[in-house]
């Protein structure tokens, strides 16, 4: 039927228009379809991914003097421990916990003392250095506050049996 009526107006410029309106009306089909699946699978992949977090603020490093806790057994001391610790803390806090590192000494040694006593930081005879780094983060954290030591880096630790 379709070829009929462009059989009678073979010289007619409505064929041209006819042909013309339907390849507009495919192209802004095609066009319709290729921006909905950009904006569907494009724009909302980039959308959900969660924002970056704020970058860290810069370092600075406080060395605190060697800790030595003697570990005593049932009789006598049974071996001694030596701890070299060094604090990563924020750069503009350095001054601060430089002017601090009498009483982060002492609660080190405190600290140490305690978990050596009640054998919170041994397996067997072996001291357990992730149990030392906990608990040495958290005696920073109550002398300097959590939110200005961030993190405890525990560089030697001696064992020397008797």
């Amino acid at each position: 039927m379709v070829a009929a009526v462009f059989d009678a107006c073979a010289g007619c410029p409505m064929k041209a228009l006819i042909v013309l309106a339907i390849g507009l009306l495919l192209l802004g089909g095609a066009a319709y379809g290729g921006w909905t699946l950009y904006n569907e699978y494009i724009v909302k992949k980039q959308e959900e991914q969660p924002p970056k977090p704020p970058p860290k603020p810069p370092s600075a490093f406080v060395r605190v003097n060697p800790v030595v806790v003697p570990v005593i057994g049932a009789q006598r001391v049974e071996q001694f421990v030596t701890v070299v610790v060094t604090l990563e803390v924020n750069a503009d806090q350095q001054p601060m916990a430089q002017a601090n590192l009498p009483r982060i000494s002492d609660a080190f040694l405190r600290t140490l003392y305690g978990a050596a006593d009640d054998r919170s930081i041994l397996q067997g005879n072996i001291v357990n250095i992730p149990a030392v780094k906990a608990k040495l983060q958290e005696a920073a954290g109550k002398v300097l506050g959590a939110d200005i030591v961030q993190n405890v880096l525990v560089q030697v630790v001696v064992q020397r049996n008797l």
